[in-house]
């Protein structure tokens, strides 16, 4: 027995309804993100709709599916579903995710009147009954047109989405519309037959479209509600660093400060992980007291702050991290740190050997230690201006401005030549111009100097050269090295007692460096070798 064409179409009507209603069911199983119980329900319903259109027609081949009962069928099945669609689409977008049943009622009520539509049919004439059932359409028609907008302009908004995927989510319902409007008018001139391909073939794309939103674009693999979340509790007029990320740690928000200080742009971070834009995960910043990161200032330390964001359901969406710069504050506690250590155990030591050497003087039983008593007060009195230069290098405000590099490592070199007889060669350009904070400069490259000078045994070479943005200052000594366990000590950041005063004037080094923003490294492999890099602030 053959089957006809439009029977044909009607089977096909039905497994494309069973196929909605299947996804219905595989996306309320799977997923637990804003908005899923509303997009169920909106695919449900045109489901199990088309299911009984088409579950009617084949069972009652008399059914009259002229214009007079077609058309209602179509346009009253998208009626039910725009409810679910804009609440979906509210709670999707992020726009309005604290629905509630007095939500749904207050956006069913002006639809209760829809049906109305229909009596003009019913009755052959218009009455008040239709003009009122026209009002709820365009209300209708309003909440499509709305949920359309909102889910393509968030789309095309955040980073991790894409416009595509917004388009072809509208298109379900959308498609749905149009074929639905214009069944009944095809039915009038063309007849049954091609009416119900057309409108088989609307909900096929209809069918296609949630299917590739579902599975293709993975709508709620990451919803953009994170995003229009996070804009309400992200702070833009700040200078802390502020993120918002999704469940799969993508950057969905920045605020400009963390663009301008990671020298990123604001759109191309969007979509990125957070960890190829700051170099850590969420798992990573939760175990760190501060995070190092290079801004546009240089190497600065940051304190990190995470808090979870969470719909009203409590269901975590993504994070905001909040990065505070605490370079400052480092640098402090780690000058109380130190000197602490300075005073408990350095100072201790001295004056031990001055009371010490003073007993002995006081029995007169001894000649010559008046020598000892005087250099342990000349360390005392050295330590205590490498405490104050310290003090002074990290509590003055950081002012910037043109230093001729070349010339002040020319100067501290012919200040420095006479120490230990020590030979000391230099290779510097005429001119080295930089933008950069002066005081931190000539503090780092004297204790460098300084510092060399002292430990070597013949021969200490200084060299400036040009690198980009701005230069590296290089003092390498022939002397025994610094032992291994000062330089982890200052890499680490973490003291441990100093025996004397090279470890201090690491620290000094290494102070001075952070506050110009540099960069120190120290090879003791063969021979002592000391980089210092000065960025050039103006570039």
């Amino acid at each position: 027995m053959a089957i006809g064409l439009a029977t044909a179409f009607q089977l096909v009507l039905l497994c494309t309804g069973v196929v909605l209603s299947a996804m219905g069911y595989h996306t309320y199983r799977t997923w637990d993100q804003p908005g899923t119980v509303p997009f169920v329900a909106f695919v449900s319903i045109t489901g199990i709709g088309l299911v009984g259109i088409a579950v009617a027609s084949l069972a009652a081949p008399t059914f009259d599916i002229g214009g007079h009962i077609w058309s209602p069928l179509g346009i009253s099945l998208w009626a039910l579903t725009m409810i679910p669609w804009i609440t979906f689409v509210l709670q999707y977008t992020g726009t309005y995710t604290r629905i509630t049943r007095r939500t749904i009622v207050a956006l069913t009520l002006p639809a209760a009147a829809f049906p109305l539509l229909f009596t003009s049919i019913w009755f052959g004439e218009r009455t008040i009954f239709s003009m009122l059932g026209s009002l709820s359409a365009l209300y209708l028609i309003g909440l499509l047109t709305i949920g359309c907008y909102l889910v393509v302009r968030t789309s095309y908004r955040y980073g991790h989405l894409t416009l595509r995927q917004g388009v072809v989510l509208s298109l379900a319902p959308v498609t749905h519309f149009i074929i639905a409007n214009f069944s009944g008018p095809i039915i009038e001139s063309l007849g049954e037959g091609p009416a119900v391909g057309m409108f088989t073939l609307g909900m096929v794309g209809c069918t296609a479209a949630v299917g590739a939103s579902l599975y293709r674009y993975e709508t709620f693999q990451s919803t953009p509600a994170v995003g229009r979340i996070g804009e309400r509790v992200i702070v833009r007029q700040t200078e802390d660093l502020m993120f918002v990320v999704d469940e799969e740690e993508r950057v969905i928000r920045l605020n400009r400060t963390a663009a301008d200080r990671l020298d990123v742009s604001k759109t191309g971070a969007l979509g990125e992980e957070l960890s190829e834009v700051i170099g850590a995960s969420i798992d990573d910043v939760e175990g760190m007291e501060t995070i190092e990161l290079l801004t546009d200032e240089g190497s600065r330390q940051f304190d990190p702050v995470i808090s979870r964001l969470t719909d009203q359901h409590d269901r975590e969406l993504g994070h905001t991290l909040s990065l505070h710069d605490v370079t400052e504050l480092e640098l402090r506690e780690q000058r109380l740190e130190v000197l602490n250590r300075v005073l408990r155990h350095n100072l201790r030591n001295q004056i031990e050997v001055i009371k010490s050497n003073a007993e002995v003087l006081a029995d007169g039983t001894a000649d010559g230690y008046a020598d000892s008593i005087i250099e342990s007060a000349d360390r005392l009195t050295e330590l205590g201006r490498s405490a104050r230069s310290i003090d002074q290098i990290v509590s003055q405000p950081s002012t910037t401005g043109d230093v001729d590099v070349a010339a002040l490592v020319r100067e501290i070199a012919e200040n420095a030549r006479t120490q230990n007889g020590v030979e000391l060669s230099l290779s510097v350009p005429e001119e080295a111009m930089v933008v950069t904070e002066r005081h931190a400069l000539v503090a780092a490259t004297e204790s460098a100097i300084k510092n060399a000078l002292s430990r070597a045994d013949t021969e200490v070479r200084v060299t400036l050269e040009r690198i980009e943005p701005g230069y590296c200052l290089t003092v390498v000594d022939d002397g025994p090295g610094i032992p291994d366990e000062e330089i982890e000590t200052i890499s680490a950041g973490t003291e441990t007692p100093l025996q004397h005063a090279t470890g201090l004037g690491l620290w000094q080094l290494k102070w001075a460096v952070t506050k110009f923003n540099g960069e120190l490294s120290i090879d003791n492999d063969g021979r002592t070798t000391v980089e210092l890099r000065v960025p050039d602030q103006d570039r």
